[in-house]
């Protein structure tokens, strides 16, 4: 671990040690959707728990789909714990029935009352985020409590149905505003936090790739949003390695589908759950070891056409199937047609 990496830890764990003493404040959104009258949203302000890290997926990706879904959506950050549940008990709205939907992963982020809301006429949904790792830490504790469990790893739908707890499986998604672009500069992109074999990875492409590939380890130097965005619209091919922190399983990240609304072609390892969202072979591809990706770049490189091909197809895929208005479209209208709440 370098200089800069150390830094830019003891800099984020400053961020955490900061929450109790500043807080970040509820937030008020006016909404377009006629679905909802309100919507309650307990998630991470910053990516992290760190304001020195930049804004949290879920803040930055789910906000825009909900308030075209809602009238209003109020944003209660998690890092606010302490006062948390009595500020959702402020927001509610007379008689109504109000979801609250959160992204809680640990018992220990939920504060005491919590679950109480539930009998006050709040409607508790929780979006189980890393659930292939945390269903035996959190979920088997957690998932009766809430009114409805929505988890991106859909093998564990049994295993809720086996608690006695309600759930249904969604998926993350892409982003909705970029453009398609048709000239690029890098042949292939990875952004992320390069730990365990992701370093060795990484490594090898610099060494057989140079500058017509952009690497950056997010470890050593957080990306802002913009620059993140751009790096992917200037690459072909947006490499992917799915295998989670604990070294045991293939995810389906959130960036599958954003690389690939950002107009790349995504480049992964194996996972036949992807096969019910993206066409092997013509919207996504699939390597198995680095030796495999260096092929398959060296191929984009030189034989450029029908990756782009793959790149467009995938782009339109997204765009038509896999946006956060689509997950929560489907979300909410399950909600409604199974009488949770007057719609």
């Amino acid at each position: 671990m370098n200089i800069a990496s150390v830094g830019n830890r003891i800099r984020n764990k400053v961020g955490q040690v900061l929450n109790p003493l500043l807080p970040p404040k509820t937030e008020v959104f006016s909404g377009s959707g006629d679905l909802l009258s309100q919507l309650i949203v307990v998630a991470p302000r910053w990516d992290y728990r760190s304001r020195f890290v930049g804004d949290a997926l879920l803040y930055t990706r789910f906000m825009g789909a909900f308030r075209r879904r809602a009238q209003v959506v109020y944003f209660v950050p998690v890092e606010n714990r302490r006062t948390m549940t009595a500020e959702i008990k402020r927001l509610k709205n007379g008689d109504l029935r109000s979801i609250v939907f959160s992204s809680f992963q640990s018992m220990e982020d939920i504060p005491s009352g919590y679950f109480q809301l539930s009998q006050e006429g709040f409607y508790l949904v929780n979006w189980h985020t890393d659930d292939d790792m945390l269903f035996d830490r959190f979920s088997v504790h957690a998932a009766r409590r809430f009114g409805l469990n929505v988890t991106t790893y859909e093998p564990n739908l049994p295993r809720y149905e086996a608690l006695g707890a309600k759930a249904v499986a969604s998926q993350w998604a892409g982003v909705d505003d970029c453009p398609f672009l048709e000239s690029r500069c890098y042949a292939a992109c990875f952004v992320g936090r390069m730990y365990g074999p992701r370093a060795a990875l990484v490594r090898r492409l610099r060494s057989e790739f140079g500058e017509k590939v952009f690497l950056h380890d997010t470890r050593v130097r957080t990306l802002n949003e913009q620059a993140m965005i751009t790096a992917y619209q200037s690459s072909w091919l947006a490499i992917d390695d799915p295998t989670a922190y604990d070294g045991r399983t293939r995810q389906i990240k959130a960036r599958i589908f954003e690389n690939a609304s950002m107009g790349c072609v995504v480049a992964t390892q194996p996972n036949d759950r992807l096969h019910r969202y993206y066409e092997p072979g013509r919207e996504i591809l699939f390597w198995e070891t680095p030796s495999d990706l260096i092929r398959l770049i060296h191929d984009s490189i030189e034989n450029p056409q029908p990756y782009r091909r793959m790149a467009r197809a995938a782009y339109d895929r997204t765009q038509r199937e896999h946006l956060y208005d689509h997950r929560f479209a489907a979300l909410f209208n399950y909600i409604a047609e199974h009488s949770i709440l007057p719609v």
